[in-house]
Protein backbone atom coordinates (compact mmCIF):
# COMPACT_ATOMS: atom_id res chain seq x y z
CA UNK A 1 0.00 0.00 0.00
CA UNK A 2 1.03 2.94 -0.71
CA UNK A 3 1.65 5.75 2.13
CA UNK A 4 3.94 8.14 0.55
CA UNK A 5 5.34 9.81 -2.59
CA UNK A 6 8.60 11.24 -3.28
CA UNK A 7 9.13 13.52 -6.30
CA UNK A 8 12.44 14.74 -8.08
CA UNK A 9 11.93 18.70 -8.53
CA UNK A 10 13.11 19.58 -11.57
CA UNK A 11 11.65 19.21 -14.61
CA UNK A 12 9.08 16.89 -12.73
CA UNK A 13 7.65 19.83 -10.19
CA UNK A 14 9.02 22.82 -11.47
CA UNK A 15 10.38 24.26 -14.72
CA UNK A 16 12.70 27.12 -15.85
CA UNK A 17 14.58 28.63 -18.76
CA UNK A 18 17.17 26.47 -19.77
CA UNK A 19 20.89 26.42 -18.75
CA UNK A 20 22.04 27.81 -22.34
CA UNK A 21 19.56 30.76 -22.40
CA UNK A 22 20.20 31.58 -18.90
CA UNK A 23 23.96 32.04 -19.65
CA UNK A 24 23.56 33.69 -22.64
CA UNK A 25 21.42 36.79 -20.67
CA UNK A 26 24.22 36.77 -17.56
CA UNK A 27 26.92 37.41 -20.27
CA UNK A 28 24.88 39.25 -22.83
CA UNK A 29 24.33 41.62 -19.34
CA UNK A 30 28.29 41.62 -19.60
CA UNK A 31 28.34 43.16 -23.18
CA UNK A 32 29.41 39.35 -23.97
CA UNK A 33 27.38 38.43 -27.70
CA UNK A 34 27.55 34.29 -27.66
CA UNK A 35 25.05 32.14 -29.43
CA UNK A 36 23.23 29.13 -27.91
CA UNK A 37 25.14 26.77 -30.20
CA UNK A 38 28.51 28.01 -29.02
CA UNK A 39 27.43 27.74 -24.72
CA UNK A 40 26.27 24.46 -25.47
CA UNK A 41 29.18 23.32 -26.70
CA UNK A 42 31.25 24.68 -24.09
CA UNK A 43 29.00 23.47 -21.46
CA UNK A 44 29.62 20.01 -22.81
CA UNK A 45 33.23 20.56 -22.66
CA UNK A 46 33.20 21.91 -18.73
CA UNK A 47 31.47 18.64 -17.78
CA UNK A 48 34.26 16.41 -19.21
CA UNK A 49 36.99 18.80 -17.58
CA UNK A 50 35.01 19.90 -14.93
CA UNK A 51 34.78 15.99 -13.77
CA UNK A 52 38.04 15.21 -14.45
CA UNK A 53 39.56 17.57 -12.12
CA UNK A 54 37.38 16.37 -9.22
CA UNK A 55 36.47 13.10 -7.91
CA UNK A 56 32.92 12.38 -6.86
CA UNK A 57 33.58 12.57 -3.35
CA UNK A 58 35.23 15.50 -3.46
CA UNK A 59 32.04 17.33 -5.90
CA UNK A 60 29.55 16.40 -2.91
CA UNK A 61 31.99 17.92 -0.63
CA UNK A 62 32.14 21.17 -2.09
CA UNK A 63 30.07 23.66 -0.37
CA UNK A 64 26.69 25.04 -2.93
CA UNK A 65 28.64 28.62 -3.79
CA UNK A 66 31.88 27.04 -4.33
CA UNK A 67 30.59 24.76 -6.58
CA UNK A 68 28.31 26.76 -8.56
CA UNK A 69 31.24 29.82 -9.48
CA UNK A 70 33.44 26.98 -10.50
CA UNK A 71 31.15 25.56 -12.25
CA UNK A 72 30.05 28.58 -14.57
CA UNK A 73 34.01 30.03 -14.33
CA UNK A 74 34.51 26.15 -16.35
CA UNK A 75 31.74 27.84 -18.70
CA UNK A 76 33.11 30.22 -19.52
CA UNK A 77 37.08 29.08 -19.87
CA UNK A 78 35.53 26.85 -22.53
CA UNK A 79 34.31 29.96 -24.34
CA UNK A 80 37.65 31.87 -23.62
CA UNK A 81 36.39 34.17 -21.85
CA UNK A 82 39.15 35.28 -18.94
CA UNK A 83 37.13 38.13 -17.33
CA UNK A 84 37.88 38.26 -13.35
CA UNK A 85 34.06 37.69 -11.02
CA UNK A 86 32.47 36.41 -14.32
CA UNK A 87 31.18 33.20 -12.16
CA UNK A 88 30.59 35.20 -9.18
CA UNK A 89 28.46 37.61 -10.76
CA UNK A 90 26.57 34.29 -13.02
CA UNK A 91 26.22 32.65 -9.90
CA UNK A 92 24.22 35.50 -7.85
CA UNK A 93 22.43 36.45 -11.28
CA UNK A 94 21.20 33.31 -11.80
CA UNK A 95 17.61 32.53 -9.94
CA UNK A 96 16.98 35.98 -10.99
CA UNK A 97 17.05 35.56 -14.32
CA UNK A 98 16.37 31.71 -14.38
CA UNK A 99 11.34 32.08 -14.73
CA UNK A 100 11.43 29.03 -12.18
CA UNK A 101 7.64 28.08 -11.92
CA UNK A 102 5.98 25.36 -10.61
CA UNK A 103 4.04 23.35 -13.27
CA UNK A 104 0.29 24.16 -13.76
CA UNK A 105 -0.34 20.40 -12.58
CA UNK A 106 2.08 20.43 -9.62
CA UNK A 107 0.36 22.48 -7.01
CA UNK A 108 -3.64 20.31 -7.82
CA UNK A 109 -1.89 17.10 -7.56
CA UNK A 110 0.54 17.43 -4.43
CA UNK A 111 -2.66 19.04 -2.69
CA UNK A 112 -4.83 15.70 -3.83
CA UNK A 113 -2.22 13.66 -2.54
CA UNK A 114 -2.00 15.21 0.82
CA UNK A 115 -5.88 15.34 1.25
CA UNK A 116 -5.38 11.15 0.30
CA UNK A 117 -3.67 11.18 3.53
CA UNK A 118 -0.25 10.47 1.44
CA UNK A 119 3.14 11.73 2.89
CA UNK A 120 5.07 14.18 0.77
CA UNK A 121 8.75 14.84 0.04
CA UNK A 122 11.67 15.82 -2.27
CA UNK A 123 14.76 14.43 -3.42
CA UNK A 124 17.17 16.60 -5.73
CA UNK A 125 20.95 16.04 -6.97
CA UNK A 126 20.92 19.99 -5.80
CA UNK A 127 21.53 21.36 -2.35
CA UNK A 128 19.43 21.51 0.43
CA UNK A 129 19.98 25.18 0.95
CA UNK A 130 19.26 25.41 -2.77
CA UNK A 131 15.95 23.29 -3.12
CA UNK A 132 14.46 25.62 -0.01
CA UNK A 133 15.33 28.18 -2.31
CA UNK A 134 14.15 27.32 -5.01
CA UNK A 135 10.91 26.57 -3.76
CA UNK A 136 10.52 29.73 -1.33
CA UNK A 137 11.20 31.79 -5.08
CA UNK A 138 8.37 29.38 -6.84
CA UNK A 139 6.23 29.92 -3.54
CA UNK A 140 5.99 33.35 -4.58
CA UNK A 141 5.03 32.50 -8.09
CA UNK A 142 1.64 32.63 -9.61
CA UNK A 143 1.02 28.87 -11.02
CA UNK A 144 -2.55 29.78 -12.79
CA UNK A 145 -3.77 33.33 -11.82
CA UNK A 146 -3.11 36.33 -9.87
CA UNK A 147 -6.83 35.88 -7.94
CA UNK A 148 -6.60 32.11 -7.05
CA UNK A 149 -3.29 32.63 -5.56
CA UNK A 150 -2.05 29.37 -6.01
CA UNK A 151 1.42 29.11 -4.61
CA UNK A 152 3.74 25.74 -4.71
CA UNK A 153 4.00 25.89 -0.50
CA UNK A 154 7.64 24.35 1.33
CA UNK A 155 5.14 23.57 3.90
CA UNK A 156 3.61 20.69 1.67
CA UNK A 157 7.37 18.50 2.19
CA UNK A 158 7.59 16.45 5.11
CA UNK A 159 11.25 15.74 3.51
CA UNK A 160 13.82 17.69 1.76
CA UNK A 161 16.71 15.87 0.70
CA UNK A 162 20.06 16.85 -1.58
CA UNK A 163 23.09 16.12 -2.41
CA UNK A 164 24.93 16.88 0.52
CA UNK A 165 22.07 15.70 3.39
CA UNK A 166 23.77 12.15 2.72
CA UNK A 167 26.78 13.12 0.91
CA UNK A 168 25.20 11.23 -2.15
CA UNK A 169 23.34 11.48 -5.71
CA UNK A 170 20.76 9.67 -7.27
CA UNK A 171 20.84 7.29 -8.34
CA UNK A 172 22.35 5.87 -5.16
CA UNK A 173 20.17 4.67 -2.71
CA UNK A 174 20.80 6.32 0.37
CA UNK A 175 19.19 9.70 -0.64
CA UNK A 176 15.74 7.61 -1.29
CA UNK A 177 16.38 5.86 1.71
CA UNK A 178 17.22 8.74 4.46
CA UNK A 179 13.76 10.04 2.79
CA UNK A 180 11.81 6.90 3.46
CA UNK A 181 13.46 6.87 7.16
CA UNK A 182 12.64 10.88 8.16
CA UNK A 183 8.76 9.88 6.72
CA UNK A 184 8.61 6.41 8.66
CA UNK A 185 7.81 4.49 5.84
CA UNK A 186 9.40 1.87 4.15
CA UNK A 187 10.57 2.05 0.82
CA UNK A 188 7.77 -0.27 -1.09
CA UNK A 189 5.06 1.93 0.82
CA UNK A 190 6.53 5.16 -1.32
CA UNK A 191 6.09 6.17 -5.09
CA UNK A 192 8.55 8.03 -6.66
CA UNK A 193 8.18 10.05 -9.54
CA UNK A 194 11.00 11.61 -11.20
CA UNK A 195 12.11 12.82 -15.05
CA UNK A 196 15.15 10.70 -15.13
CA UNK A 197 15.25 7.13 -16.02
CA UNK A 198 18.93 6.39 -14.45
CA UNK A 199 18.70 8.91 -11.76
CA UNK A 200 15.15 8.44 -10.87
CA UNK A 201 13.55 5.49 -11.99
CA UNK A 202 16.59 2.72 -11.37
CA UNK A 203 17.71 4.68 -8.52
CA UNK A 204 14.21 4.69 -6.58
CA UNK A 205 13.59 1.30 -8.23
CA UNK A 206 17.19 -0.25 -6.50
CA UNK A 207 16.43 1.48 -3.68
CA UNK A 208 12.94 -0.78 -3.42
CA UNK A 209 10.60 1.96 -4.34
CA UNK A 210 7.79 2.20 -6.64
CA UNK A 211 9.22 4.39 -9.19
CA UNK A 212 7.39 6.34 -12.03
CA UNK A 213 8.48 7.85 -15.47
CA UNK A 214 6.94 10.93 -15.57
CA UNK A 215 7.45 12.08 -19.75
CA UNK A 216 6.22 15.26 -20.04
CA UNK A 217 6.03 15.03 -24.16
CA UNK A 218 9.51 12.84 -24.12
CA UNK A 219 10.13 9.33 -25.43
CA UNK A 220 10.98 6.93 -22.81
CA UNK A 221 14.91 6.26 -23.38
CA UNK A 222 16.28 3.59 -25.56
CA UNK A 223 17.74 2.06 -22.76
CA UNK A 224 14.54 1.68 -20.64
CA UNK A 225 12.54 -2.24 -20.33
CA UNK A 226 9.34 -3.16 -21.75
CA UNK A 227 7.50 -2.89 -18.80
CA UNK A 228 8.52 0.19 -16.78
CA UNK A 229 5.57 2.71 -14.86
CA UNK A 230 5.24 5.82 -16.96
CA UNK A 231 2.77 8.97 -16.09
CA UNK A 232 2.87 11.55 -19.03
CA UNK A 233 1.15 14.64 -16.81
CA UNK A 234 1.25 14.52 -12.51
CA UNK A 235 -1.91 14.00 -13.15
CA UNK A 236 -2.05 10.32 -13.91
CA UNK A 237 0.02 9.57 -10.50
CA UNK A 238 -3.49 9.77 -8.94
CA UNK A 239 -4.93 7.18 -10.78
CA UNK A 240 -1.46 4.75 -10.23
CA UNK A 241 -2.15 5.33 -6.26
CA UNK A 242 -6.04 4.33 -6.36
Amino acid sequence: MIRGVLFDMGNTLITSLESDVIHRMILKEKGIDKTLKEIRKAMVKAEKEFRKRHDKKKLLAMELDDFYIEWDNEVYEQLKLKRKGLGKYAHERWFELAELRAYDDAVPVLNRLSAMGLRLGLVTNGYFEEAKEVLERVHHTYVKDAANRTHLDPKMFSVVVGRDTVMAEKPDPRPFLHAAGTLGLKPDEILFVGDSYQKDYIGASGAGMVPVLLLRGRSIPPEASDDITTAETLDEIIDLIR
